[in-house]
């Protein structure tokens, strides 16, 4: 975020943990979740970009994708993603690291790094039964 925006942000509420980062600029005060939803949506009609797209992203497209990116670059990175997914928690709102571990779910990108990984560190351990 620019400091401008923050500056502005800060003349209108002052800082607290439980004030809102983003403000609805007609009003001074924070979006609500349809807020935030239909403006993102609104901004994506207008680009014109989603013109021929079944549908346009939603907010909850963006979490997915920040996410999902988040957890391969940990991967390629060779970091220890069981250690980061609490941060990752934390950062994306969520009450339980459950929430969290939904992403590393179904996303074959994901999938692909953490079975090379753990081929890498136990594929020793597995007997393949002679094959060869």
């Amino acid at each position: 975020m620019s400091c401008a925006y923050l500056c502005e942000r800060a003349a209108v509420i002052p800082r607290a943990a439980h004030n809102p980062m983003l403000l609805c600029s007609r009003a001074s005060r924070g979006y609500s979740v349809e807020g935030l939803s239909s403006a993102v949506h609104g901004a994506m009609c207008r680009s014109g970009i989603w013109a021929k797209a079944p549908r346009v992203p939603r907010v909850h497209d963006f979490r997915h994708a920040f996410a999902v990116a988040a957890l391969r670059r940990w991967y390629e990175e060779e970091r220890d993603v069981q250690s980061e997914l609490p941060k990752l928690a934390m950062y994306m709102g969520h009450v339980s690291i459950a929430s969290t571990t939904y992403y590393l779910r179904f996303m074959p990108a994901v999938v692909t790094l953490a079975s090379e990984r753990f081929a890498s560190d136990c594929g020793d351990l597995i007997d393949d039964g002679g094959a060869a």
